[in-house]
């Protein structure tokens, strides 16, 4: 019954065996290949050669059992898309530059045999540039980056396949788990100690790129496979940028840990509930509640609010650098208040309510002071950051402002001083 089907124009999946009648699409001439080019231009001399779109729509099959994908014409799986079935042939058959997949017509773009197989392209060229120029053991040119101290394992699928705790089974042909656009042998490659595989340009641009808003997180730190902190010392390019990010991070928990004494939150019973996920954890209950940003001015991260504060912010406003200014650099800039103590230095320095004479308690969006009435205001939609400057309260001057000291007209920053040591005075007792 098979076989007379297949006469009847039915096709069999190579996979599977399954055979079943395959209706023929229309041409699309704007289906694109995995590179986002149209197959009616592809690899074609002519602008309005229309040949691997009409071959797409009358071979490309998908088994109604399997789902298999492949030609109906050469039973080649996954079809060839982009290509005729000669067209495939003679490419397969081709010597194709190792980075870009394309056909080599004539000389490459080094004698040299580990890039014999590396066209003339500008990226192609400059990938070979910053690539291994060792061959490894099995033959094969190494895919890891120039200068490495160990060779990256073979990401070929014969050798993978003998030895694949060697890569964690990752293949050439896999995607950068970063970049998710092209191939781990498209590009120099990097093993960090994780053991997972990532193009070393992926993973410099994302650690040089940093946080992704204007709050400090370090999840860009983290392999995206494991989630492990990145280490990769083997790179000293990697390394520098790690170190960098390792200086500010224990910068912040050091503050954190600080810092969360002082607003209380050390007392919080997730902290001594031996059920919760935080029991004793002090570090990181402190990292997880805590917001922490990078001043614009002094470079130095600097306490911005609780996490909470930002969900009430959330679509309100948007963030400019310029906007991040810790409590010494802001009180520098409006030439007023106390901007450093001798004893507890830049980072307890207290603002005044940004709306009216009253103490902040709240520093949100790393912007902004609030007092308590003020902060709850915001929080139950009257946003008291929306009012005019000449709508707020106004002083009514040092001998009757509760503040007791002259300041600038509400709606400025304006620091107090040394927290800590106004605890001191007003409590008489050590922090």
């Amino acid at each position: 019954m098979a076989k007379l089907l297949e006469a009847m124009g039915a096709i069999r999946c190579p996979k599977c065996k399954q055979v079943w009648e395959h209706n023929q699409g229309n041409p699309n001439y704007n289906v694109t290949d995995e590179k986002g080019q149209k197959l009616s231009k592809y690899r074609f001399p002519c602008e309005d050669d229309r040949t691997a779109a009409e071959h797409f729509a009358k071979h490309r099959a998908r088994c109604p059992g399997c789902g298999a994908n492949f030609c109906s014409s050469c039973n080649t799986e996954p079809y060839h898309v982009g290509f005729t079935c000669e067209e495939f042939k003679n490419y397969q058959a081709a010597r194709k530059c190792r980075y870009c997949k394309e056909k080599i017509e004539n000389e490459g773009a080094s004698n040299l045999p580990v890039f014999r197989d590396v066209c003339k392209k500008d990226e192609c060229v400059e990938n070979m540039k910053k690539a291994c120029d060792k061959i490894l053991p099995c033959g094969r040119p190494c895919y890891g980056f120039r200068g490495e101290r160990k060779c990256l394992p073979c990401l070929n699928e014969d050798c993978v396949k003998k030895n694949p705790e060697l890569t964690l089974e990752a293949k050439d042909d896999d995607y950068c788990p970063i970049c998710y656009t092209s191939g781990l042998g498209d590009a120099p490659s990097i093993q960090p100690e994780c053991g997972h595989i990532c193009h070393v340009d992926c993973l410099l641009s994302r650690l040089r790129k940093r946080w992704p808003g204007p709050r400090i997180t370090f999840a860009f730190c983290e392999c995206p496979a494991c989630r492990k902190w990145v280490a990769a010392p083997q790179n000293p390019e990697v390394a520098v940028e790690l170190a960098s990010i390792s200086a500010i991070f224990e910068d912040i928990r050091k503050k954190a840990v600080d810092r969360l004494k002082y607003e209380g939150l050390d007392k919080d019973k997730r902290l001594h509930d031996p059920n919760d996920r935080f029991y004793n954890k002090f570090e990181e209950y402190a990292l997880t509640r805590l917001s922490y940003y990078m001043c614009f001015k002094c470079k130095k991260p600097y306490f911005g609010g609780l996490k909470s504060c930002e969900n009430v912010n959330e679509g309100q406003r948007e963030y400019k650098e310029s906007d991040l200014v810790c409590g010494a650099c802001a009180s520098d800039n409006i030439k007023g208040g106390i901007s450093n103590c001798p004893q507890h230095g830049k980072d307890f320095i207290e603002f005044k309510c940004q709306f009216c004479c009253s103490v902040a308690q709240w520093f949100c969006w790393g912007t902004t002071h609030f007092c308590e009435p003020c902060h709850a205001k915001q929080c139950k939609g009257e946003y008291v950051n929306k009012i005019p400057k000449d709508k707020l309260p106004k002083c009514s001057g040092p001998d009757k402002c509760p503040l007791k000291t002259s300041h600038p007209p509400n709606g400025n920053e304006y620091s107090l001083g040394c927290s800590i040591c106004r605890n001191l005075k007003a409590n008489v007792k050590a922090f």
